[in-house]
């Protein structure tokens, strides 16, 4: 692992690879800690006994090697935080925009490449970002509605996305945005608004993300207050010279 913050690593160890070898959609806020968790940046080699899949050497093995170099102490709470919520929006679902995905959940400790002359496995919640002018175009396949909001949709916004749309399944997601609203912090005129937000940049011409996911697939975001989860740090120390 290379050029990676602690707060980085402790996501990867907690939070993607906390729970086995599927890793986790959902993106909890890390809490507390000194400044330098988010600024200096750390490179491991680590060599594992045989047999230590991805996920276990990302999981496990990194949360001890991080409470063994740092002193790293966390905890788990759950706390009233703003969030916003995903529900279908007036009208329902776009036609054709949400088609239902047959694919493969990966399993990181058992990655084998297909033989000779065969397809690779369409995995589930595969994603795709590219440019598109000065727009993002976003393509996400065999995603449930909860990892397409608790995990994409969260990472991009300024605040959690909890799926209240009741959709069952996984779907494959066209969305094509205005990068700037995707920031965190960042809203436009008409949608919800975080108190003390910043400014907004220059209008790109594109829809926001907010507009984009009605007009395109039918969903909704909606600002509301709920209980979160997030992971507290208790301590932390820079880790002695190897």
């Amino acid at each position: 692992m290379q050029c990676i913050t602690l707060k980085d690593l402790i996501g990867t160890a907690y939070i993607t690879f906390a729970h086995g070898p599927h890793p986790s959609a959902r993106r909890p806020k890390i809490l507390g800690g000194p400044s330098w968790i988010d600024s200096d940046r750390y490179e491991i080699t680590a060599k594992a006994e045989d047999g230590a899949g991805l996920a276990q050497m990302a999981g496990p093995m990194l949360q001890v090697l991080l409470e063994e170099r740092f002193k790293l102490t966390i905890h788990r709470e759950t706390r009233e935080l703003p969030i916003y919520t995903l529900t279908v929006a007036k009208g329902g679902l776009k036609p054709q925009a949400l088609q239902e995905a047959n694919c493969v959940p990966i399993d990181l400790n058992h990655l084998e490449p297909p033989a000779p002359g065969e397809p690779i496995p369409n995995f589930c919640d595969r994603q795709m970002f590219k440019r598109i002018g000065p727009n993002t175009l976003m393509d996400v396949y065999g995603a449930s509605m909860t990892s397409f909001s608790d995990g994409l949709l969260s990472n991009r916004l300024d605040r959690p996305v909890i799926d209240k749309t009741g959709l069952a399944g996984r779907f494959d997601f066209h969305l094509e945005f205005a990068p700037d609203t995707a920031a965190p912090g960042l809203q436009r005129r008409g949608e919800p608004v975080d108190p003390g937000a910043p400014a907004l940049p220059a209008d790109t011409g594109g829809p926001s993300i907010f507009t984009a996911l009605q007009e395109q697939l039918g969903l909704k975001l909606s600002a509301d207050k709920g209980p979160v989860e997030v992971i507290v740090i208790d301590h932390v120390e820079k880790p002695a010279a190897n």
